[in-house]
């Protein structure tokens, strides 16, 4: 008896430690990011970090803009262009399947890029106009109506995930035993739960036809809008990365024995007047008051301790090298002239003088601390304004005739990194644009975005953007008081993992993390 109740010990010990070494393991094999909610799950529409992060474990694209911009190939083995650059032909992987085991095709390209038309994407205005064909099973052709410096990096786009020709809804929950039916990509991790503001966990894809990829057996996103909760996720175990971090926070969270990874990028808060029928107006001098009543130098230095890079009040920034012009001139901090301008302009008393102007913030990064600098400065320009903190979901939630950021009459939006300066132009500054927030159309500018869309000479194309960083200083309707470096934070045990300057575009495929 004694001997039996010996070897049972012994079995509920091996037991009770086989049962931990799984555990452990288990744990080795999971990476948990800790980001705001997602908003928009259509992998064609879905713009920010959370969408992208989601969206890139399911699926591939052809071809991937890597973290220094360089071009690198997915689904994509080569292309060839066509002398008169407006042919593209895409040799592609064979023997890819998608996570329901059908197999990869030439068609499913087709279909994805024609369902980027379908949803009016982004990805379009690098893209521009475009035919698509199978060529075979193996092959793709793209023709354009015009030659496109930036064709390549449409194909590169963050919303250019290659799709299954059979999921006519992608992303769209279904209902009964099988909610993830749509959610079929090549990528390397499938989604396995979703739960609306919570998270969502996605497990290795066994059949991943990149060998030895992916190296986790999961990743979770866990969705936590707030920056201290996320903070406090990752000091207590909960999460592995988080990102977007402010910079007064980079001393407290090595001290603790935290990774921290500083990235120069060409991240950006704009703030944006805006500049139609809205209540302060078209009168540029209206614009120039802000911009003079603006130092950015302070805000740099008390935001970042003088690390951002300081702009021409554009969206071009010193990350792009020769495309950005050093010496336009801009307008330096002089709260008198924001006054005298201001006065001009028909406000004798200054904006806000007898209602404060409401200034909606984009409550993540530093932002609502930046604003809170800004009322400061802004007041001696006779500029007074009511801060309104908004919670990024809420924030960009909606239509372009619902969503508050696209409507206000003043506000900030975090813009994240581009691989081309191209990007932003045809996003958000041309007549039209998708993201227009500050409702602008100026004729000149519009011109001037699709001369270099079609401009291959590098020379001749930074001299465009010479001229339209210009513009933008002289009568452009948004500040640019700097661009930031992004900060990501991970625990101690994570391995492999390079952060993206547009974080949510972080290739988590080689990621590992032990604790």
């Amino acid at each position: 008896m004694k001997h039996t109740r010996l070897a049972i010990t012994l079995l509920a010990s091996l037991l009770l430690m086989l049962t931990v070494g799984l555990l452990q393991a288990q744990d080795m094999s999971e990476f948990r990011v800790g980001l705001p909610a997602v908003v928009d799950l259509n992998p064609a529409t879905g713009s920010n970090d959370p969408e992208t992060v989601f969206n890139r474990l399911i699926y591939d694209y052809l071809m991937d803009a890597a973290p220094n911009g360089a071009l690198v190939p997915q689904l994509a083995t080569s292309y060839e262009v066509s002398e008169d650059g407006l042919t593209y032909t895409f040799a592609l992987v064979e023997g890819v399947t998608f996570h329901d085991g059908s197999a990869f095709t030439a068609d499913d390209v087709v279909h994805s890029f024609n369902y980027l038309k379908m949803a009016g994407s982004p990805a379009l205005n690098l893209l521009g106009e475009f035919e698509v064909a199978a060529n075979g099973d193996n092959s793709v052709v793209f023709t354009l109506t015009a030659p496109n410096a930036d064709f390549l990096y449409g194909i590169a786009a963050r919303w250019s995930f290659i799709l299954s020709s059979d999921i006519a809804t992608p992303n769209v929950l279904a209902e009964g035993d099988a909610p993830y039916a749509n959610f079929i990509g090549t990528g390397a991790f499938k989604l396995s739960d979703y739960r609306p503001g919570e998270s969502a966990t996605f497990i290795k894809n066994d059949a991943y036809w990149l060998e030895g990829q992916p190296a986790s057996d999961s990743v979770t996103l866990i969705f936590i809008d707030d920056q201290q909760a996320q903070i406090d996720a990752l000091r207590t175990g909960a999460v592995d990365f988080i990102f977007k971090i402010a910079f007064d926070r980079v001393d407290e969270l090595e001290s603790v024995g935290l990774n921290i990874s500083i990235k120069a990028t060409n991240q950006h808060p704009v703030i944006r007047i805006r500049s139609d029928a809205g209540a302060l107006g078209e009168d540029v001098r209206v614009r120039q008051a802000f911009k003079y009543a603006t130092d950015r130098e302070i805000l740099n230095l008390d935001l970042f301790n003088g690390l951002a890079a300081i702009g021409n009040n554009d969206p071009i920034g010193p990350l792009y090298g020769q495309f950005y012009d050093d010496t336009v001139a801009t307008q330096e901090f002089d709260p008198a002239r924001a006054c005298e301008l201001l006065a001009e302009a028909g406000f004798p008393n200054g904006l806000g003088a007898d209602e404060p102007i409401q200034f909606y913030i984009d409550d993540s990064f530093n932002y609502v601390q930046m604003a809170e600098f800004l009322k400061e400065q802004w007041a001696e320009g006779c500029i007074n304004v009511e801060i309104l903190p908004r919670n990024p979901g809420d924030y960009y939630a909606g239509d372009a005739d619902t969503a508050e950021w696209l409507n206000v009459d003043l506000g900030v939006t975090g813009w994240g990194s581009r691989p081309i300066p191209q990007q932003y132009l045809v996003e958000a500054y041309v007549t039209g644009a998708s993201y227009n927030e500050a409702h602008w159309s100026d004729p000149e500018l519009d011109a001037l975005v699709a001369q270099a869309a079609t401009t291959v000479d590098t020379k001749a194309r930074a001299e465009i953007y010479s001229q339209i960083a210009a513009i933008f200083a002289d009568r452009g309707p948004i500040i640019v008081p700097f661009f930031a470096p992004i900060i990501g934070v991970t625990s101690a045990g994570v391995i492999g993992l390079d952060m993206h300057p547009f974080p949510g575009s972080t290739d988590l495929r080689n990621v590992t993390v032990s604790r």
